[in-house]
């Protein structure tokens, strides 16, 4: 009877298609996942891949033995979700998948509290803008800014994340306020590239910005913030980023269309594992206590930017009580250009954030 683990190889490399891209994704080195391979290959007496120049292919017998040691995978990861499940202990690991943004930039400074409270948990934080497989324990829980659409998780929102249009006061000096009204004419706009030229922000800053020139182009929104931060132009990003981030402006109240519902996601055979229940909470309380920020609130009149005001702005705030699941509304590009055109350049930070939300 062939050995699980050679078949997982075997399960990587037909999804993978490459030696080299099965080992990354099971994180062992590609002369191990070729040796095993061979090694299946010889027990089950046939040949499983057609070795081309660029991909491994399955043949006949490896597309005809796929689907049965999918559903292996899946019992087996079934029965470690269980397992660890009904772990009452507040020790081991819980990975936490989420944007590489949200998690710099909101949970992980603040962290600290979590380490105190439970030492014997290990939080491993897995950033990537691409969506890790719940099902198949590649993380096992998930902060995600969209609604899964997975039937077998459990899914909860916890906030929402508004994103509006700043500059640094420095560029806004030299160039003055722009109008969207005019396309933004005269102005310089921070554009996106690669898989990011596919987010909404790329399509509304299309829409809106018919006039400007695009001078740069990222594929991350960390490059949006550092760029719009050094005055290279007008950059879409979180509220909670651009009112706390020293020197900047926000131009727009939130638009409506680029709103972002933030889930709190989890495997139902996790549930009940202490760990993950502690993981959870906190995730959820963090989120909840900075709702109005996220929100686009902007920090309080005459609030002093820093990590310690912050947290302190933060305690002050009552969480409100969580509001039902629902689905985003639709049509809301035409409404955040619209309400662009009346809001530009509301003062600083403080009072401005306060009339802009």
């Amino acid at each position: 009877m062939p050995d699980w683990n050679d078949l997982r190889y075997f399960l990587a490399i037909s999804r993978e298609g490459t030696l080299a891209a099965a080992a990354r994704a099971l994180r062992v080195d590609a002369t191990t996942v070729g040796r095993r391979l061979t090694v299946l290959e010889e027990e089950l007496g046939t040949r499983l891949f057609d070795r081309t120049p660029g991909r491994f292919v399955l043949t006949a017998a490896g597309q005809g033995i796929r689907g049965t040691v999918e559903e292996m995978e899946a019992s087996v990861l079934a029965v470690e979700r269980r397992a660890g499940g009904e772990d009452a202990r507040l020790e081991g690991v819980v990975r936490v998948t989420t944007t590489e943004a949200f998690a710099v930039n909101h949970l992980l400074p603040r962290f600290g509290v979590f380490r105190e409270r439970h030492p014997g948990i290990e939080v491993q934080f897995l950033t990537d803008y691409g969506a890790l497989d719940l099902t198949r324990r590649e993380a096992d829980v998930a902060v995600r800014l969209t609604r899964p659409k997975e039937a077998s998780l459990v899914a909860r929102k916890v906030g929402e994340i508004a994103i509006s249009l700043y500059a640094a006061e420095g560029y806004l000096a030299r160039r003055g306020l722009p109008d969207p009204a005019l396309g933004f004419a005269g102005h310089d706009v921070i554009g996106y590239a690669d898989a990011a030229a596919k987010w909404p922000e790329a399509r509304w800053m299309g829409e809106v910005a018919t006039s400007a020139r695009v001078v740069m182009r990222c594929n991350s929104l960390l490059s949006v913030v550092a760029a719009t931060g050094a005055g290279v132009g007008l950059g879409l990003m979180p509220c909670f980023q651009g009112d706390t981030a020293p020197g900047l402006r926000r131009l727009l109240p939130p638009v409506a269309a680029l709103r972002r519902d933030i889930w709190l996601v989890v495997h139902p055979d996790l549930q009940q594992s202490a760990r993950v229940r502690a993981v959870m909470g906190f995730l959820s309380e963090v989120i909840q206590r900075a709702r109005p920020l996220l929100a686009g609130g902007g920090l309080l009149s005459g609030e002093p930017v820093g990590p310690g005001s912050l947290a302190e702005a933060e305690s002050r705030v009552k969480p409100p009580e969580e509001v039902p699941v629902r689905r985003p509304s639709g049509g809301g590009a035409k409404r955040g250009k619209a309400s662009s055109r009346s809001h530009i350049g509301q003062g600083r930070r403080g009072k401005a954030k306060a009339r802009t939300s």
